[in-house]
């Protein structure tokens, strides 16, 4: 009996300084603190809070004409002038692209699309069309006396810096996208990539950034 006397005198005692406790938090809890967004780095926020928590792929084909680009061909190569990404195109019309997911800490962008066909959120898989090739609503089309269609594509070390400058002095931050896909293509990283990449005397007819 006196030890079923003690054990409900432990448990009330526990139970007070735990009821204690509780009302001490409340009465003592600190008053939130709004940060500006303006002060927010959102791409470390993003790299450090959203991005482990996505799916991540680690094999990968070319974005045109998978898997290894073949009929393809590069009218404008990484850094050439300053240029950020690499200019892919094939004869003429739209061709499919390929997978937008990349490692940790790499981000793709393709620009210039005459269609998107997945919305942000999408789960999207190796080979799946994301959208069709297209001349920025004119502005590369041929009958303004421009090069024509071509998808712009860049590989970032960088997450959520949004459509940049497409040109500048140096790399810093850019990867070369055939260098990286052909590193990350799983047991075919020995098979190189078959897109023809066109020297300038090459590239007349054939759409690009210039």
């Amino acid at each position: 009996m006196a030890s079923r006397i003690a054990y409900l005198v432990v448990l009330a005692v526990w139970i007070a300084a735990l009821w204690w406790g509780l009302d001490y938090a409340e009465q003592h809890k600190a008053t939130p603190v709004a940060i500006p967004t303006a002060q927010v780095d959102w791409p470390v926020f993003f790299a450090a809070n959203i991005l482990p928590s996505l799916p991540v792929a680690d094999e990968f084909d070319t974005p045109l004409r998978p898997p290894d680009g073949e009929g393809a061909f590069v009218s404008l190569p990484f850094m050439e002038a300053g240029h950020l990404g690499e200019d892919w195109t094939t004869a003429k019309g739209d061709a499919a692209l390929g997978e937008d997911r990349w490692p940790p800490f790499a981000e793709v962008m393709y620009a210039q699309l005459d269609s998107i066909d997945v919305k942000p959120g999408d789960f999207v898989k190796r080979g799946q069309k994301i959208g069709t090739v297209g001349n920025a609503n004119g502005m590369y089309s041929i009958a303004s006396g421009a090069a024509g269609a071509h998808l712009h594509w860049e590989v970032r070390q960088t997450v959520g810096m949004g459509l940049g400058p497409g040109f500048q002095a140096g790399a810093s931050g850019w990867l070369g996208p055939s260098e990286f896909i052909t590193a990350h293509r799983g047991g075919r990283a020995k098979q190189p990539l078959k897109a023809t990449v066109l020297d300038k005397t090459q590239r007349p007819g054939w759409g690009t950034d210039y």
